[in-house]
């Protein structure tokens, strides 16, 4: 399966020196574990096993190098993350290490944990007409990333808008700029 992430700068040297890239529980804030904890399930219930790490997010396609995914990482990435580099790695993953869902779903699953309410029952099914609504986009989780999945890597600029209106962000990611599949670094382009 096609896929694509945004991953901070660190994870390309990660990759080129384990061949693995895998999710870690002190990235993620403590209120959210119930809801990865609800993805990790269907994942077991699937057969997929992440040795007990939080999954690791991304996106159905390839890198579209398009307003998509410079959206997309908008509005998932602190201040923090932009100034500190971010790289899109666009991936080829087996199909069976995948479990895909719709965006909206997610969204109401973090928003019943973050208010306290009972969780959402799970919706893992997506169809056509979630592509081809920005609120209700394929996302996918899996275990990992494996070095030999990654096609291309490139670092992601932050918008203008949120560079003027954070004057401390860097203009350019700082860190490697790309993993090849052989483990070299190398430009996508």
């Amino acid at each position: 399966m096609r896929l694509w992430t945004v991953q901070h700068h660190g994870a390309v040297p990660v990759l080129e020196k384990s061949g693995l890239l895998t999710g870690d529980w002190s990235r993620v804030a403590s209120g959210l574990r119930p809801g990865y904890e609800l993805m990790l399930a269907e994942m077991r219930r699937r057969g997929i096993d992440s040795a007990g790490r939080p999954p690791v997010w991304a996106w159905a396609g390839p890198d579209s190098r398009d307003g998509r995914v410079l959206e997309t990482a908008r509005s998932l990435l602190s201040p923090l993350e932009w100034e500190q580099g971010v790289v899109v790695l666009d991936l080829e993953v087996p199909d069976e290490l995948v479990v895909t869902s719709a965006y909206g779903w997610w969204n109401d699953v973090l928003a019943a944990v973050l208010s306290g309410e009972p969780l959402p029952s799970m919706d893992f099914s997506t169809g056509p007409e979630d592509e081809r609504e920005d609120e209700f986009r394929i996302q996918a989780v899996l275990p990992l990333v494996r070095l030999d999945w990654v096609r291309t890597s490139r670092p992601l600029e932050p918008p203008a808008d949120l560079v003027e209106a954070w004057p401390n962000l860097r203009a350019q990611p700082f860190g490697p700029t790309a993993a090849a599949p052989n483990g070299a670094a190398r430009s996508a382009g």
